[in-house]
């Protein structure tokens, strides 16, 4: 029996260099410092100077002693003028001034708590424009056994594990692995038959763009040979038999097993709410202090977010989009839905998937001979998603397009520029997520439109190689072209999209933006890096801009939300081996810490 969707090129070459990744990581390490040199001499091009005392400083409300004062500190503020400062003023939860200390002294007063921060660096509270924080704290549930990276890395590896938890449970019990594995050749259908013959098992990729299942979870969904392919979704096949293989393409398709699994489909309230913590809690120990969930799946999911938020127990601040499948379901959901905003959280606007992943095969490409593209389909046609997104923009909401491949984001400018056209609308903000080949035709319109680009340069350092077996040469020119993008005026923003991406660090976003550089020791199209302050004004008022809360946080000024993350290295400053060891020492949130590190000397 042949079993073609096993042997796929586009996840074979998209992940085989990551099966060694704990290996040459510290390989990684001193190889960045092949450029250390050179990204030192860019730094001393333009210097950063203190705030003097001689500086005046900017003073809003609040008013009166101050809360918290920081103090001995080198803190990048991201302000309009990248102003470097000692001290910062902390009231009510909000940034009362920025300056030295000398100037700040001013607000102190019997209850004022003064933190020495020893000369480290504070910048403003990560923003993360690509983070599903409810989906990514399941990721940590017992329920579910791990097999993301870098506990599991090959495909033999992936089997011991499965083997391991088949051995405790019960004969028809579901078993089921977390979001994913990154591995060469999974195992297909048959194969995990014959590991487990008495249990429904189901198996998640990292990307979430596709899974596989064995024939009772196939069975138990009502799987067979006749069934009818979802709207949007792909039942992968045996090519001679016509069998289902095991293999299911994007979520319409991975929805009719997931459904039933217990920890993805079946859970209780309960647990979901834990979901929720957890994943704040993992965004703390980030660094990050404000997140985008851009694919909240369900209604009960946005619901979720906002019961917790207004009983006061999210501790984090939530910008939500909810994911929407079809245009059947885009009119019965704008029908009853409303926009909902109040402390921590902001349900403003909609998802939609154009393409899929190069992992799955389903990306959407004008090259049809890539490997990336090899199963790809269209999940909307134009006129479909011309309709869904008018609805959207006439209703006032935020669109936001999943679009990997240059048709794909060709396809949600099209629907996007229909909109415009009928119903003309001043800052929209309307944004496509990951953008990986962009034609560059497709940056002007993204320019021209006022369109946000909110991606995520941790894939250089982690995927790029893989990207380059599965796109090939001649579309690799077109690989994230951040530097091009920010000379064309385009609005950036930075997410770490997990549990998509298998390391939730912002560092490796900072290293991929700024080196080109991957794991292998390969640099792609460095003449597309950015600068470190470009790189962190995108992961904080970039980001915060594509959530219309650029004036609210994102920066180190009097008013905003005092929302600051302590480092062990300056940003600015750092060698290259220094920011892959850069470490979060604390974060803060609103005035109040919510994430220490074992190893800070920092008394707060």
């Amino acid at each position: 029996m042949t079993q073609p969707e096993k042997r796929s090129v586009s996840r074979r070459g998209f992940v085989k260099y990551l099966v060694g990744l704990v290996a040459v990581l510290a390989a990684a390490v001193a190889g960045y410092g092949l450029l250390v040199r050179k990204r030192e001499q860019s730094e001393v091009s333009q210097p950063s100077q203190k705030t003097t005392q001689s500086q005046s400083v900017t003073m809003t409300m609040p008013q009166g002693n101050a809360d918290l004062l920081l103090t001995n500190g080198n803190v990048l503020t991201v302000d309009p003028n990248d102003r470097i400062v000692e001290a910062v003023a902390v009231k009510d939860g909000r940034i009362q001034a920025a300056g030295s200390y000398q100037e700040l002294k001013q607000f102190v007063g019997p209850s004022t708590k003064q933190v020495d921060l020893r000369g480290k660096t504070v910048t403003p509270g990560l923003v993360d424009s690509h983070l599903h924080m409810q989906y990514y704290g399941k990721q940590f549930q017992d329920t579910l056994f791990d097999i993301r990276f870098p506990t599991v890395k090959t495909s033999d590896e992936l089997i011991q594990t499965v083997r391991e938890h088949l051995a405790t449970a019960a004969k028809g019990e579901w078993v089921a692995g977390n979001q994913g594995f990154i591995i060469n050749d999974p195992p297909d259908r048959w194969e995990l038959d014959e590991i487990a013959p008495d249990n429904p098992l189901f198996l998640v990729h990292a990307s979430g763009q596709f899974a596989v299942a064995n024939s009772r979870a196939l069975a138990l969904a009502g799987i067979g040979k006749d069934t009818p392919n979802p709207y949007a979704g792909l039942i992968g096949k045996d090519e001679s038999t016509k069998e289902p293989n095991g293999f299911l393409y994007h979520y319409p398709a991975i929805d009719m097993v997931r459904r039933l699994v217990p920890g993805y489909g079946v859970v209780t309230e309960e647990e979901k709410r834990g979901f929720v913590l957890t994943g704040a809690k993992k965004c703390f120990e980030a660094g990050y202090t404000s997140v985008e969930d851009v694919i909240v799946a369900t209604t009960s999911d946005v619901k979720l977010y906002t019961d917790i938020a207004k009983e006061g127990k999210l501790p984090i601040n939530v910008y939500i989009l909810k994911y929407v499948e079809s245009l059947a379901q885009s009119k019965t959901e704008l029908a009853t839905a409303e926009h909902s905003k109040g402390k921590n959280y902001n349900f403003a606007g909609w998802k939609i998937a154009v393409d899929g992943g190069a992992s799955a095969g389903t990306v959407l490409m004008y090259d049809t001979s890539a490997a990336a593209s090899k199963r790809a389909y269209v999940y909307h046609e134009q006129e479909d998603l011309n309709e869904m997104v008018a609805m959207f923009h006439d209703a006032g909401y935020q669109v936001a397009f999943h679009v990997v491949g240059d048709r794909a984001i060709d396809m949600a400018l099209d629907a996007i520029e229909n909109a415009l056209k009928k119903n003309p609308r001043a800052d929209h903000r309307h944004r496509l997520e990951h953008v990986i080949i962009p034609t560059p035709e497709a940056l002007d319109r993204i320019a021209k439109l006022g369109i946000i680009v909110s991606t995520s340069p941790q894939w250089i350092s982690f995927f790029a190689k893989g990207w380059q077996d599965v796109l090939g040469e001649e579309n690799m020119k077109r690989f994230m072209p951040l530097k091009t993008m920010l000379n064309k005026g385009i609005h950036l923003a930075f997410g770490c999209d997990v549990p998509a991406t298998p390391i939730i660090d912002p560092k490796w976003a900072l290293v991929g933006a700024t080196t080109r550089m991957t794991f292998d020791l390969n640099q792609i199209k460095p003449e597309e890096s950015i600068s470190m302050k470009e790189a962190l004004r995108a992961h904080t008022m970039g980001s915060a801009y594509a959530a219309f809360e650029e004036n609210i946080r994102g920066s180190i000024e009097p008013g905003k939300t005092a929302d600051m993350v302590v480092w062990s290295q300056d940003l600015y400053s750092a060698s290259l081996q220094q920011l892959t060891k850069l470490q979060v020492e604390a974060t803060i949130v609103e005035g109040q810490v919510t994430y220490k590190s074992e190893d800070t000397n920092i008394a707060f």
